[in-house]
């Protein structure tokens, strides 16, 4: 559904099909947001909907390295060690805290861990040598809505998701409840939660076996 379609089906909801009392301005900032809102639900089902990957090189003697301006979510770092294409060699880079930079060594080297700050991540060691491929698997930010013939950017399927948060704000807005509507809500909550454990039938279920202190190589 378009932004328009989805503001006609909110304003159904909140009986204002002429939009005399929700504004256009209202309804699209509601929507924008509502469409965050499924995309959080969608990322806790943890099936990449909106996996990227972005690629940097490695500058001698720098730490920092900026993410990418729709950053939201890190969900794999890794460093190209030597080769390419299917002959690369690949060495995931391990998130720590702050505080865990006290464990890996402070001299230059093949970065074996990374921290965030803010737009950024910083790699520890500190990379020893230029143009190494830096590899970012990451979940973007959804961006908003600015015509009426726009999409959100959700599966299709989840569209009236989108709807139902929106109005929701409609309802606190006019301090009125919408009993009916979170029944509704919560079916397609329901429904997610579902197909984050249904989506995958390939194979049968398996257990991730770690050791004690897995991805701990900076101790």
């Amino acid at each position: 559904m378009t932004r328009s379609e989805l503001k006609t089906l909110m304003r159904s909801w909140l009986d204002d099909t002429n939009g005399g009392y929700f504004t256009d301005s209202q309804c699209n900032t509601w929507l924008n947001l509502a469409q965050r809102r499924v995309q959080m639900l969608l990322l806790q089902a943890g099936e990449n909907f909106y996996e990227k990957t972005v690629e940097t090189l490695t500058v001698a003697s720098q730490a920092d390295y900026v993410l990418p301006s729709d950053f939201f979510i890190l969900h794999r770092l890794e460093i190209i060690t030597s080769g390419s294409g299917t002959s690369e060699s690949r060495q995931p880079i391990y998130p720590i805290t702050i505080n865990q930079q006290d464990f890996v060594s402070i001299s230059l080297g093949t970065p074996t861990n990374y921290y965030l700050k803010k737009d950024r991540f910083t790699l520890s060691p500190t990379p020893d040598t230029a143009n190494k491929v830096l590899r970012l698997y990451y979940s973007y930010l959804v961006a908003d809505m600015s015509a009426d013939g726009d999409e959100p950017d959700v599966p299709e399927q989840y569209h009236e998701l989108v709807a139902i948060y929106a109005a929701e704000d409609g309802f606190i807005k006019d301090d009125r409840t919408m009993n009916n509507l979170m029944v509704k809500k919560e079916k397609y909550e329901s429904l997610i939660k579902q197909a984050a454990e249904n989506r995958t039938q390939d194979r049968s279920r398996q257990v991730v076996m770690v050791e004690d202190y897995d991805a701990g190589n900076f101790f």
